[in-house]
């Protein structure tokens, strides 16, 4: 597939790409990460802090964020909130806020941010972060390295998940 150059929006970007080989299958769940974890309690990935009818949640290993927890819908995959009908928006909006609330009440924060991406892996999902009181990017986004990369202890892990499983009980 060709690729453009050229100034994009004035953005600055300068090349179009296409997006990644496999892409539209993975927009339909072929495969999907995200639906294999439905249901699992933990993983090397994260540890469940939350079962309902919509939404898992889980407490991600990776990254240096206290409290940060992942919504993930539990239903047939889709890729787009659009996709559902408005009796499954209405509750994964629900459960998502309600974990939310959870990990605002669990975990120090100075702000609350959701993201809503799928930009890697296109299943609904949303990252629930608290951003701290001392916070490496006040003001702004926070760089996704924050979120990816290192691993957090599995000490403090099971405590937080044990903490946050209390708060939505």
């Amino acid at each position: 597939m060709p690729v453009a150059t050229g100034m994009i929006g004035g953005m600055g970007q300068t090349e179009l790409r296409p997006w990644r080989d496999g892409w539209a299958g993975q927009l339909l769940g072929r495969p999907c990460v995200l639906c294999d974890l439905i249901g699992v309690r933990e993983n090397s990935w994260g540890i469940r802090v939350f079962a309902g009818r919509y939404v898992d949640a889980y407490l991600p290993r990776s990254g240096s964020v206290p409290g940060y927890t992942v919504a993930v819908w539990n239903g047939r995959h889709v890729s787009e909130p659009t996709q559902l009908r408005d009796e499954e928006a209405a509750g994964y909006w629900r459960e998502t806020l309600r974990v939310g609330r959870a990990v605002e009440q669990s975990f120090e924060h100075a702000k609350m941010n959701y993201l809503m991406l799928g930009n890697n892996v296109p299943h609904l999902h949303a990252h629930i972060v608290p951003r701290p009181v001392l916070d490496p990017a006040p003001n702004e986004p926070l760089p996704w390295s924050f979120l990816d990369q290192g691993r957090q202890d599995d000490t403090a892990l099971a405590a937080a998940a044990e903490r946050l499983t209390a708060a939505l009980t």
